[in-house]
């Protein structure tokens, strides 16, 4: 059995893709999302191994630091973001995160 304790933010943040596809071209300005990043910790004890709140917050806390607030991700893609938090999270047990935009579309990166 594997069990996973799931965290859930929502940020404000701007990014741009800088070789859009002609059909989608908008994309290569700079544009804002509501992003929803969702990361997933590995735990063994089923009693609160991992605080949920403490979880969120320091992701939270590490965006705003790196990217700012609202965040600024430059070219980065969904996955690359998702990509830099699990790099952040792995020593804490962060085993995959998720990046959305608006719910509609997003990555996993998974270990």
């Amino acid at each position: 059995m594997i069990t996973k304790v799931i965290t859930q933010i929502k940020i404000e943040g701007f990014h741009y893709y800088p070789n859009a596809p002609k059909e989608v071209s908008f994309l290569s300005d700079k544009h804002r999302h509501t992003f929803t990043i969702k990361c997933a910790y590995k735990v063994k004890d089923l009693n609160r191994e991992k605080e949920i709140f403490i979880c969120r917050d320091e992701v939270n806390e590490y965006l705003n630091e790196t990217f700012g607030n609202p965040c600024q991700f430059g070219s980065m893609s969904c996955e690359m973001i998702a990509l830099e938090v699990l790099e952040f999270g792995q020593d804490d047990g962060m085993v995959s995160c998720e990046v959305w935009e608006e719910e509609t579309g997003g990555a996993i990166v998974e270990l």
